[in-house]
């Protein structure tokens, strides 16, 4: 489900599968303790995400605050259509960034 990757100083979590209720706890554990040192930099990769529910989506928001309050950003990268919609409809895509893979998510972070 997850695979957490550095690229420098940005870390990059794959997920894999679907992102719900099973799983969505996990997402927020592994950014919140396996990235707690500093500021962090976090881009989720999305291409392999289907699809996601409402605990999903209060993952993510969580990661957000979590990363902000720390002065770190995340930034979503390579959502699948269905994922995108979900973001759009619901309004939480409105509180991150989002690019179209992961090689501009992690490059937008030196501009």
């Amino acid at each position: 489900m997850l695979n957490v990757e550095p690229q420098g100083a940005v870390d990059v979590v794959r997920l894999s599968g679907p992102l719900n209720h099973e799983n969505a706890d996990q997402l927020v554990e592994t950014v919140q303790s396996g990235l707690a040192g500093g500021q962090p930099m976090v881009v989720l990769d999305m291409s392999d995400v289907p699809l996601m529910d409402s605990a999903a989506l209060d993952a993510l928001l969580d990661i957000h605050d979590w990363t902000l309050l720390k002065g770190g950003v995340v930034k979503l990268a390579s959502l699948t259509p269905l994922c995108g919609d979900v973001l759009r409809v619901t309004g939480v895509g409105g509180h991150f960034q989002m690019y179209k893979d992961v090689k501009v998510a992690v490059g937008s972070f030196v501009q």
